[in-house]
């Protein structure tokens, strides 16, 4: 069976489109997915990640899954930043330096995540911290990976992808999962089968919102990445089952996709162009947030 994918950027039409993909195979056993690219024209690298989160789901019915028709561009995209190399691709290296490569993560395996930021997150147009900042900044990506693997209920693991576009003047970084979503999640704490997909991330987004029980708090991190993309004037999406967030520009926009997003993916654009210098506020701790 043939899907043609069609172009995909990091924006509502792109998640639309995976959304799409999704649904065409869920219920689809022990067939062959012929993946087809010739239509896809432009494909963001940092949104390997919630292909990889679709595919994983039809890898799941047993079905096996072949690539092809990709032009130049697109392919070397996907080479470079290693998700193709799953699919008999090889990998080509990148001299620019400018990928964050794709990487699937076990639950269990936090330290590579932190490990990958370490190695890709410097260098890459990120404007000037202080350093308790910078630590704090850290801790609320590091915090969306461990929400991903404690509230997902999945045992699949978590994507990450990224790309650095120096003349675009952004820094993507992606992180997927394949678990119930914020809806279900949310649901189960209220105990109320009514939340949509978006009523389920308005909450989730509220200052100190957390599924989280115990001592550890929670539903920081999102906060401190918010006050920051806002001064830095870079964006934030959240897209989960059927709902579609966008923080860019100051404003937030909520949409409902017309198709079923197998669990949840976190995009954080940050604006390389950005020439100020951050520190946290006076009125609150580096333990604390923005």
């Amino acid at each position: 069976m043939l899907f043609k994918l069609q172009k995909v950027r990091s924006d509502y039409d792109g998640f639309l489109h995976l959304s799409e993909l999704s649904k065409t195979w869920r219920n689809v056993l022990d067939e062959k997915l012929k993946l087809d690219f010739s239509h896809c024209s432009h494909f963001d690298a940092n949104m390997a990640a919630p292909l990889a989160a679709v595919l994983n789901r039809v890898n799941d019915n047993k079905n096996a899954i072949q690539i092809v028709g990709a032009t130049s561009e697109v392919e070397n995209i996907l080479r470079k930043n290693r998700f193709l190399k799953k699919y008999g691709y090889g990998e080509l290296e990148d001299i620019n330096h400018t990928t964050l490569p794709f990487l699937h993560i076990p639950n269990s395996d936090t330290q590579s995540f932190a490990g990958y930021l370490s190695r890709n997150m410097n260098g890459k147009g990120i404007p000037r911290m202080t350093a308790e900042l910078e630590k704090a900044f850290r801790r609320s990506i590091f915090e969306i990976f461990q929400n991903c693997v404690s509230h997902s209920a999945s045992d699949r693991g978590v994507f990450v992808c990224g790309q650095f576009y120096p003349y675009g003047g952004r820094l993507d970084l992606t992180i997927s999962d394949v678990g119930i979503g914020i809806r279900t999640n949310v649901r189960r704490f209220f105990r109320n089968n009514n939340l949509s997909s978006i009523d389920a991330i308005k909450w989730a987004l509220k200052e100190g919102s957390t599924t989280k029980t115990g001592e550890l708090p929670g539903g920081m991190g999102l906060k401190l990445l918010k006050d920051f993309i806002v001064h830095n004037n870079g964006k934030i999406q959240i897209v989960s089952r059927q709902g579609f967030y966008q923080l860019a520009k100051g404003k937030e926009v909520y949409q409902k996709l017309g198709y079923d997003f197998p669990g949840t993916t976190i995009n954080l654009e940050i604006n390389s162009k950005d020439k100020h210098s951050y520190r946290l506020s006076n009125q609150v701790t580096p333990d604390n947030v923005f």
